[in-house]
Order: structure tokens, then sequence, then C-alpha cells
């Protein structure tokens, strides 16, 4: 396959005959605002009704592998009918993602800042399931982690930032601004471009479903960017959706949510100390990749590397002049375990959709 060919397939189609039924009024930035709002007033709703969840009691911490919020006991057939709306929810989104692909070409290329019977849709839905999930805790709490492991939540937020880095690559690079070259042509870019709403759909629609809607400060903030990730999700064919800022504002989101979880776990089940490694981690992310979807001075950038390194020498030095982080963590560079599972899972997933277009075209 040539060049213009690869290129192309990260193309979407143009308007025929240079028609446009694009809305130029900024609806989509209206709605933005408005899941902006709604994402903080239904978080505070969480916390509000928290109060009536205390009766359910939970069992000790177990361990990392261990998921707190979840009750002593499984109900089969509310379990059951618990799988009956995270699948009613995820085929739905799905549906709606696929009827937008067939009918919302002419804006694949060129997004709008109005608002699309998709959007409408995707709103509809993800609001409608909020409530419904907000209810269903209240009626017998357990969500998805009563059937099936922890590692299982966490690993979807991740490979769905893994893609965003294969995604993001032709426009901000994938390191110091440079583009990764093989596996991630322009080929398996666009593979991605066209899968990631499917993929993004299934790991936040089962996250979200995976835990119950209480209000321990580690579910809450987690919400909180879920409610922020739908409203991405469902502003999808809009100048929204593809906003730089707003993209790299949910990527790096993620820092500080798993540094309250990190805290809170410390505070209340004793387990390790491990928010530096979060948002060490994750930080290193902004400095060394997300920051260059912006067009800064060089200066600016180096301005903000020096400043992330003194971060991480006051995290290091002992008390009173830093934060006094065992000197061990730093010689096992914790700081880079996330980006080395970011980064790795990035180029392992392009490498197999490479290696699928190298033998289909073999074939």
């Amino acid at each position: 396959m040539s060049e213009s060919e690869q290129v192309q397939d990260i193309k979407e189609s143009e308007p025929k005959n240079g028609s446009s039924s694009q809305d130029d009024s900024p609806k989509a930035v209206y709605a933005w605002i408005g899941g902006l709002i709604f994402a903080i007033g239904f978080t505070m709703l969480i916390w509000a009704l928290g109060p009536l969840l205390d009766g359910y009691s939970h069992l000790p911490d177990q361990g990392a592998t261990w998921y707190y919020w979840q009750l002593p006991v499984r109900d089969d057939i509310l379990m059951l009918l618990t799988w009956i709306f995270y699948l009613s929810h995820q085929f739905a989104i799905w549906g709606a993602i696929y009827w937008a692909q067939k009918n919302l070409k002419e804006l694949r290329a060129r997004p709008t800042k109005g608002l699309t019977k998709y959007n409408f849709m995707a709103i509809f839905i993800n609001v409608a399931f909020v409530i419904l999930h907000l209810i269903q805790t209240h009626l017998w709490y357990d969500g998805l982690a009563q059937d099936v492991p922890i590692w299982t939540s966490q690993g979807s937020v991740i490979v769905m930032l893994a893609v965003i880095l294969a995604i993001e690559n032709p426009r901000r690079g994938f390191i110091l601004g440079k583009k990764m070259g093989k596996p991630m042509t322009a080929r398996v870019t666009g593979f991605f471009r066209r899968a990631h709403t499917y993929i993004f759909a299934w790991a936040l629609v089962y996250t979200f479903w995976f835990h119950p809607m209480d209000a321990d400060p580690q579910l809450l903030t987690g919400f909180f960017y879920m409610f922020l990730l739908f409203t991405q999700i469902s502003l999808a064919y809009t100048t929204v959706h593809v906003d730089k800022r707003w993209i790299v504002i949910l990527e790096y989101n993620v820092a500080f949510h798993g540094a309250i979880v990190a805290v809170f776990n410390t505070a209340f089940f004793n387990s390790a100390e491990m928010w530096p490694m979060f948002f060490s981690g994750f930080t290193f992310m902004f400095v060394f990749t997300y920051m260059y979807a912006f067009d800064i001075k060089r200066e600016i950038r180096w301005l903000v590397m020096l400043l992330y390194f003194g971060f991480l020498a006051w995290l290091y030095l002992p008390a009173p002049l830093g934060f006094g982080r065992d000197p061990m963590r730093l010689m096992m560079l914790e700081f880079l375990w996330i980006p080395i599972v970011l980064y790795g899972l990035s180029i392992a997933l392009a490498g197999l959709v490479f290696l699928y277009y190298k033998v289909r075209n073999r074939e």
C-alpha cells in the first residue's frame, strides 16, 4: 500500500459537492458546559445521599487485589439485574456509535460546532443510565465488582490511555514531541481513530458499572472523572471532542484521581503509601508527552521540566527540606512505572494492529 493510501486511511470523507450541513452555532460548547455542571452536581448528589448507604456492611480490606465496596454475600437475581443494566447501557451506546459512523461520515474530518442526532442520543443514554445506576446502588448496592476482579476495571482505563497515545501520535508526537514511526503508521493510527469510540465506550461503561455509587472520596473522584469522560464521548463529531486542551485535561485528571485513591487507601486501609508513584508517573506523562499538544515556547517546556524534577527532588529529600519519601523508591525508578506501562502498552497494541494489516496484505 502506498503512503498516500495510508494517509488517506486516517482521513474521513469530505462533504459531497462542497456542501456542509454543519451548525455554526456553538451548541457543542453549551453542551460541554452543561456536562461540567452535571458532573459537579451529580457528584454532590452521590455525596449527599451517601449516609443512606451506611447500613451496608463490608469485609475488611484484604490487600491490593481486594475490592472493598462489595457486599459479603452475592444475590444471584440482583446481580443478574445489574448485568442486564450494564449490558443495556453498553449496547445502547455502541448502537448510537454505529448509527453515527454510518450517517455522519462528513463530520469525521470536519467536526461541527453544533450538535448532531448522535450527540442527543448519547447524552440521553448516558444521563438515563447514570440515574439508573444511582437508584440501583441504593436498592441493592453491588456493581459488577461482585463478579469480576478489580484489575479488569483498572485495566480498561489503562487501555484507553494507551490508545489515546497512538491516536494523538501524529498531532503531538509520542514522547518529547517526536512522532513514533513503525508500528504506529498512518494506517494503524487510522484504525484506532475509527475503532476508538467502541473501545472507549466499553472502558467507560464497564468501569462505571463496576463500582457502586457510594460517597467515599475515592469513588466520588472516580465518578466525577467518569462523568467528564461521558461528556467527551457524548460530544463526538463536535469541535469540543477534538479540542486538544480538553483532551489533555481528561488524560491528566487521572493523576489526581489516582493520588487521592492512594492517599485514602493509606488513611483507612493501612496499605502502602503509593500516591507519589501515581502522581509523579502521570505527571511525567504530561511533561514529556501531553504538553507537546500545545504550541508553546521551548523555554516554557524547559521550565516545566525543571519544575517536575524539582518536585521529584522535594519528594525524596529528607524532612524538613522535602517530603521524606524513602530514597529506595527513587532507586527503584517508581516515577517511571506508569510511563513504562502506558508507552509499552501503546506500542504493543499498535504492533498487533500493524501485524494484522501486514498478514492481511500477504493473504
